[in-house]
């Protein structure tokens, strides 16, 4: 009886206890909400959204009222810049490794850029017209997560890229210096990290800066061009220039994929703020324009700088001394115009910036798209991730991988047949040419979007036939070494042909 009297004493402290469990309970909740709160304000994109111009968008679609770009010149400004630099020049002074006189090469050269680059001016059309990002875009044909994977190949296209240009700009700086007193390394940081800075701004500022970085980058080359004059101590061309081999031409032409048809996987992003009650075809017009005239000539040069070298003992040497142009383009321009050459050689060198920050722009939206739980970040963060991978490779790299990134912009074309046939597929054949029949509310449900399943598979099955065409440094396939490389052709056409057989039927078994 004695213990039963204190029941109620006991009973009355426990409700006690719980009843401040519940009020601690509460007020710890009220603190995490306040807190969480004060975290969503200080990431509130509205209220940095005009903060010393950063961009603080992700992957988000954009409304039709933030198109507000009216003429689509400064979009292909973007391209001319990004193209007119050290890394065309540099691509073209390969011809002579494939076999070409300067007179071959250009034909070659111009007439693969011309059709490469319908790609990357026709997937412009997407973010014009729908507002949504390249890979973004990539969902609607390859899944939510089939557009994972082609985003990481993305990235990884785009680290490889910058990597090779923060490499030639850093040695053309070091050619620069006063007996090579600069290492390259410092050049590789201060072409880095200030393509990094601009890159932070966003399309808009891209556009600004665009719209006049190519003018002295043009002049730098003409200069360069008219001074070395014509004839057997400057640029000609020999009279008994060999014919190449169809393998030639054919490895000319998947190199000069990997440069251009890449471009299409980040296309829509440049032309996302294009009205999109504007001209479509001219904007296709302008981005085909503006690829026409951009790599294309500055490729040219450097074929006929690296053909004509052949006969001309001191650029030789200049060449031999160290494969990126750094060294040539010093000699030629200092030897002629003194300090003021010089000057003009470092403008050549921070041509690449350009080609770097566009890329970062674009890195930092197929980072998100393939890993989705980062989209809360801003898109700006990204790049500075980037950074970290690109500098210690490129420092470390300077030497050895120069040759080894030269062979991968070939071989980075064949992800990129295979993406631009499988999208082409979806656009053309299953949606008609409509870009109506895009939902763009879906764009982030993978219940709604299509299962993707037609699209990976639509990619791998023609690696059976890409591989044996194959015909590269470090690989020859079977078919490759008879008649060349065919693998950009062969994945773009049959990556196109798989997808109309398999989409259909995905559409029938899962219904989207």
């Amino acid at each position: 009886m004695a213990q039963a009297s204190h029941l109620p004493e006991q009973h009355g402290l426990a409700a006690h206890v719980e009843k401040y469990e519940e009020k601690a309970a509460h007020r710890l909740e009220e603190e995490l909400h306040v807190e969480s709160g004060a975290i969503a304000s200080k990431l509130d994109r509205k209220k940095w959204a005009h903060f010393a111009w950063v961009e603080w968008s992700n992957i988000d679609p954009i409304p039709q009222e933030e198109q507000k770009l009216k003429h689509p010149f400064s979009i292909g400004l973007i391209w001319v810049s990004a193209n007119l630099n050290v890394l065309a020049f540099s691509t073209g002074m390969l011809a002579p490794e494939f076999g070409f006189g300067f007179r071959y090469a250009s034909y070659t050269i111009l007439g693969f850029l011309v059709a490469w680059g319908v790609f990357p001016a026709f997937f412009s059309l997407f973010g014009h017209k729908l507002g949504i990002r390249q890979m973004v875009h990539t969902r609607y044909s390859f899944g939510y997560f089939g557009a994972c994977i082609v985003s990481i190949l993305n990235a990884v296209t785009g680290i490889g890229y910058m990597i090779l240009n923060a490499i030639l700009a850093g040695e053309t700086l070091q050619a620069v210096s006063p007996h090579g007193s600069m290492s390259a390394t410092v050049g590789i940081v201060i072409v880095t990290v200030l393509a990094l800075i601009v890159s932070f701004f966003g399309i808009r500022v891209l556009n600004m800066i665009d719209m006049a970085f190519w003018l002295p980058v043009l002049i730098c080359f003409a200069i360069m061009a008219g001074e070395t004059k014509s004839g057997a101590e400057g640029l000609h061309v020999f009279n008994n220039e060999p014919t190449p081999s169809a393998r030639s031409v054919l490895a000319m032409g998947c190199l000069t994929a990997g440069y251009y048809a890449t471009y299409a996987a980040f296309a829509s992003d440049v032309s996302l703020y294009y009205d999109r009650r504007q001209s479509s075809s001219l904007l296709f017009i302008c981005v085909m324009v503006a690829l026409v005239f951009s790599a294309p000539p500055i490729m040219m040069l450097g074929a006929a700088f690296a053909t004509s070298a052949q006969s001309i003992p001191a650029w030789e040497t200049q060449i031999e001394a160290n494969p990126s142009p750094g060294p040539l383009i010093n000699y030629i321009l200092s030897s002629h115009l003194g300090s003021f050459g010089k000057f003009l050689t470092v403008l050549i060198a921070l041509s690449a910036v350009s080609n770097i920050m566009t890329t970062f722009y674009s890195m930092g939206l197929s980072v998100q798209t393939a890993l989705p739980f980062l989209t809360f970040l801003p898109r700006f963060v990204i790049p500075i991730l980037a950074t970290a991978i690109v500098l210690p490779l490129a420092i470390v790299g300077q030497n050895s991988f120069y040759s080894a990134l030269t062979n991968f912009v070939s071989i980075i074309a064949y992800w990129a047949a295979l993406f631009i046939g499988v999208v082409l597929a979806d656009f053309f054949v299953i949606r008609r040419a409509r870009f109506s029949s895009y939902d763009v509310t879906m764009w982030n449900d993978w219940r709604r979007l299509p299962p993707g399943i037609a699209g990976i598979v639509s990619a791998l099955l023609p690696l059976g036939l890409v591989i044996p065409f194959m015909d590269q440094v470090w690989y020859t396939g079977p078919l490759g070494e008879i008649v060349g490389d065919l693998g950009f052709e062969i994945g773009l056409g049959l990556s196109f042909l798989f997808y109309c057989l398999l989409r259909p039927l995905e559409r029938w078994v899962f219904g989207r």
